[in-house]
């Protein structure tokens, strides 16, 4: 019996596929620019009106501040999301897309703090009686001592 062994044929196959590779990462590299240009275009969009927000906050009814500190947390919980995310990309190898994220963070903690403001400052206080003040400060003078006794 006659064994043929046709290498040629047999690598063709993975000789055809690794011609293919440099232009299948030039098209990856080219999607990936374009994702980070658009992305950075994005979050700049949105700080630079986060930014502008800030100023007006106090402008705005205390019902629409309450909707607003609503959605705001929601948003930053996604924003958060988001960074987290890209953060295990290494933020898409971009040392902008991971400051535009930072500074997007902070414009949104300093949005959500104003907002506070503005709904809580109207808020009514209650008042305590003076005895459930004292109460509570005798427990944990107690407590405090037991933990540091033991």
């Amino acid at each position: 019996m006659y064994l043929a062994i046709n290498i040629q044929e047999l690598a063709q196959p993975v000789v055809n596929d690794t011609k293919r590779v440099p232009w299948v990462l030039k098209f990856l590299y080219f999607l990936k620019g374009r994702l980070v240009t658009r992305y950075n275009k994005h979050l700049t969009t949105f700080y630079v009106a986060l930014e502008g927000a800030i100023n007006h906050v106090d402008e705005v009814s205390i019902e629409k501040s309450r909707t607003i500190l609503e959605e705001t947390k929601g948003i930053i919980v996604s924003v958060e999301n988001a960074a987290a995310y890209l953060a295990k990309s290494n933020y898409l190898d971009s040392a902008e897309v991971k400051k535009n994220i930072q500074y997007t963070l902070k414009c949104l903690y300093i949005f959500e703090s104003k907002l506070h403001v503005q709904v809580y400052k109207s808020a009514p206080i209650v008042p305590i009686d003076k005895d459930l003040k004292e109460g509570i400060s005798r427990m944990n003078k107690a407590n405090f001592n037991e933990l540091l006794s033991n």
